[in-house]
């Protein structure tokens, strides 16, 4: 309910601004009528256009509030996962509203509008007011609730658990008080430890039906310290049944550090699922059909291009065009990667030979005058045109456009338990490491790259990675 109650008042508020927005620009614009007798005529005709009718300013306001719904949702004014405080919601109002003024003198200075300075200052003003006038009113009403005796539209919430993880449950929960939740107490999950809390620990699980029947009891929120306090959870849910109450579990008494926490049914069974991935099934699906579309294209248009550079690399060393090489995919999938053979023929069966002159740490081969490498095979390893058939690698989905690098499998062998999980998105042709300088940075610092793509993964990284890999691969930065 929590998440439920949370969209729906977050909905309201924003309509609730919305239709604000509006009420503000004629507020604004009867001001501006009044104020042309304050300012001197002549330096009012000079200043600032004549006012249109109400009327005809209809569609530039509507654009601007739309501006400014999309600002103020970039900063996080509708964000529901984290708690803002209220001086933070009142910054990021003005903040808002002021890109809201800047975007109507841009568009007015852009399409040559007649629009009068005073009036975008005064609608901007408005504005800002009235939305930080409606949070300040709903913070005054919020602590005058949370002091105040009255029960009507509160919730309390009784906290089974009393230690670190239980206090900071309930400092979170506080911090909505806005929609009526309130800490009731709390409540020991080791009966022998119930008298050595605070004033506000009721009594221990052994008393939880006695401080139901004394109290007014909405919810229950479990918060165990230990697995152990775990096994009492199968009575309290019970005696929650059997009253009609609802009762909430924290999920975070794992001590892996967990990305992403979601509940799940398989058919009637519920499944708490701890991603560390991404696993957003719409933004990933868009990312599939970037590749399929961008990487057929780029093989249609490149095609000639890409015949020209493996006839020359016939004609100017012995073997194939293509070099074939085994790679590690998504969580250790093996498949074939393609790329232009840019090494003389049988170049890995020498390898052994000059190891140990490796310029990179870790199992990863890096070196920077690699006698293996062909004259044309530099050039297209500089260029990077060397990678240009790994796009048909795409298209079959073995990799993706951006990801981390496919590791060989000698190498995985030798990657640390928290390297790993690398493979666990597929691989790309460009990633963070590919922009970031290449060769030039150390193995254990592209592993951790690495992983902070995964951890931050989003479409607009993503393509952020795609456009600055265009100016990367022109000068060359870090390629050996």
């Amino acid at each position: 309910m929590f998440r439920e109650h949370a969209r729906l008042f977050v909905a309201l508020q924003f309509l609730s601004d919305i239709a604000l927005s509006f009420l503000a620009f004629p507020l604004a614009y009867i001001s501006r009528i009044h104020l042309d007798r304050i300012i001197p005529a002549e330096l009012n005709r000079l200043l600032n256009p004549a006012l249109h009718p109400l009327t005809a300013y209809f569609w530039i306001i509507a654009l601007a509030v739309g501006w400014w719904a999309i600002v103020a949702f970039t900063l996080g004014l509708y964000r529901i996962s984290i708690r803002k405080s209220d001086r933070e919601k009142i910054k990021i109002v003005l903040e808002s509203s002021i890109l809201l003024g800047l975007f109507l003198g841009f568009l007015s200075f852009a399409l040559k509008l007649d629009l009068s300075r005073p009036l975008i200052a005064l609608f901007m003003s408005y504005q800002a007011l009235l939305l930080s006038s409606v949070r300040l009113t709903m913070a005054v009403r919020s602590r005058r609730k949370k002091q105040g005796q009255s029960s009507i539209g509160r919730r309390n919430i009784l906290i089974l658990g009393h230690k670190a993880r239980a206090r900071e449950m309930g400092e979170v929960i506080s911090r909505y008080s806005d929609w009526g939740l309130r800490i009731l107490g709390y409540v020991a999950t080791d009966p022998a430890s119930s008298d050595k809390g605070n004033g506000d620990v009721l009594g221990s699980i052994v008393d939880l039906p006695r401080i139901i029947e004394d109290n007014v009891v909405d919810e229950i929120v479990f918060v165990g310290s230990s697995l152990r306090d775990f096994e009492q959870l199968d009575e309290v849910l019970e005696i929650c049944r059997e009253q009609g109450i609802n009762t909430r579990v924290a999920a975070d008494i794992f001590p892996a550090k967990i990305s992403n926490v979601s509940m799940e049914f398989l058919e009637s069974v519920p499944l708490i699922t701890f991603s560390t991935t991404p696993n957003h099934a719409l933004a990933l699906l868009i990312k599939r059909i970037m590749d399929i579309v961008i990487s057929a294209m780029l093989l249609l248009v490149l095609l000639p291009f890409m015949v020209f550079w493996g006839l020359l690399i016939k004609l100017t060393s012995k073997g194939p065009m293509l070099y074939r090489q085994v790679r590690c995919g998504l969580y250790g999938r093996k498949f074939v990667l393609y790329k232009f053979r840019s090494m003389r023929q049988g170049a890995e069966d020498v390898l052994w030979e000059i190891r140990h002159l490796n310029e990179m740490d870790g199992p990863v081969f890096k070196m920077r005058n690699d006698p293996r490498v062909t004259p044309l095979g530099r050039f297209l390893r500089k260029s990077s045109i060397d990678e240009l058939p790994q796009l048909w690698n795409v298209l079959k989905g073995e990799m993706s456009l951006v990801g981390p690098r496919a590791p060989l499998p000698d190498e995985v062998r030798e990657y640390s338990r928290w390297q790993r999980r690398r493979l666990s998105v597929k691989p790309g042709i460009t990633c963070l490491w590919q922009i970031s300088g290449r060769n030039e940075i150390d193995f254990h610092e592209w592993m951790k790259l690495d992983l902070q793509y995964i951890d931050q993964w989003s479409l607009l990284l993503d393509i952020k990675i795609l456009l600055r890999t265009f100016p990367v691969v022109l000068i060359g930065k870090g390629a050996r």
